[in-house]
C-alpha cells in the first residue's frame, strides 16, 4: 500500500502538531472512526471539488469506493493516522487526535496514485534519498510542469529530512495478522486559489514485502458531509 502521513502536519507543520496532543488511557478500545472499515462502501460527493477539476491531477472518483484494506500509523500521544484502501490503491486518510471516535477526527483526505518509480541502482536511489535529493527538496515539479512546494518544514530553507514511520496494514478485520510498511515521506502542495492548498503531492519511499519503490500520490481535502459510508 502506498500513502503518507498526518494532515495536521500538512497544514500546520511538524513543529506544531505536538502542541495538540493529549494523553490517552492505554486501556481505551482502539476504534475506527466514521464507520470506515474493511468491507465498507464509500460514496464521495465530489461536487465541491469539481470547480477545479480541470486543473487537478487527482482523478475524482465517480463510483463507490470499496474498502479492501486498512492501515494504522501510531504517532504517540493518542494520535493516529487511519488509512482505508480500495483495490486500486485509492486511499481515504483520517487523522484523529486525543481519541479515535468521530469527534476526534481532525482531517480527512482523499489520495489517489499518480506515478511509481523503480530506481535500479544506488545512483538512481541517491537522486531520491540522499541528503539534498528529490525527497525533501523545497519544491517538486511534475513532468507536465506543475510545481508543488514543501508543506512540512515549510520554514526550513532548502532541503529537509523526510518523515519516517511504519504503517501496519490489515486485510482482514477479524484478524490481528498484518504486514508492516516502512516509509520515508514528504508532503508538498500547490494553490489553485489564493491562500489555500487545494492539491497535495505525497512522495513516499515505501519498503513493503521486500520491495522498495518511490510512490507519488495526489490528494485533496474532504469534509465529513461529503462522505456516505455504508
Amino acid at each position: 500500500m502506498i500513502g503518507g502521513s498526518m494532515k495536521s502536519l500538512f497544514k500546520s507543520g511538524v513543529r506544531d502538531l505536538k502542541n495538540k496532543f493529549t494523553d490517552r488511557d492505554e486501556d481505551d478500545e482502539f476504534a475506527t472512526p466514521l464507520g470506515l472499515r474493511i468491507g465498507a462502501a464509500v460514496d464521495i460527493d465530489t461536487l465541491p471539488l469539481r470547480i477545479h477539476a480541470d486543473d487537478l491531477h487527482v482523478e475524482l472518483p465517480d463510483e463507490t469506493i470499496l474498502i479492501v484494506a486498512q492501515g494504522y500509523i501510531e504517532l504517540g500521544d493518542a494520535t493516529y493516522v487511519h488509512r482505508y484502501y480500495a483495490a486500486d490503491d485509492k486511499m481515504i486518510q483520517v487523522l484523529t487526535v486525543a481519541g479515535v471516535e468521530d469527534e476526534h477526527v481532525e482531517e480527512i483526505t482523499l489520495y489517489v496514485p499518480y506515478k511509481s518509480y523503480y530506481p535500479g541502482t544506488e545512483g538512481e536511489w541517491a537522486q531520491w534519498t540522499s541528503r539534498g535529493g528529490k525527497l525533501g527538496a523545497s519544491t517538486f515539479r511534475l513532468e507536465d510542469g506543475a510545481e508543488y512546494t514543501r508543506v512540512w518544514f515549510d520554514t526550513t530553507d532548502g532541503y529537509a529530512d523526510p518523515v519516517e514511520f511504519t504503517e501496519a496494514v490489515y486485510e482482514d478485520q477479524d484478524s490481528d495478522e498484518h504486514r508492516n510498511s516502512s516509509q520515508k515521506t514528504m508532503l508538498y502542495g500547490r494553490n489553485l486559489e489564493e491562500g489555500k492548498k487545494n492539491e497535495y503531492l505525497l512522495i513516499t519511499v515505501d519498503s513493503y514485502d521486500g520491495e522498495k519503490t518511490v510512490e507519488l500520490m495526489v490528494g485533496v481535502d474532504l469534509e465529513f458531509p461529503m462522505l456516505k459510508v455504508i
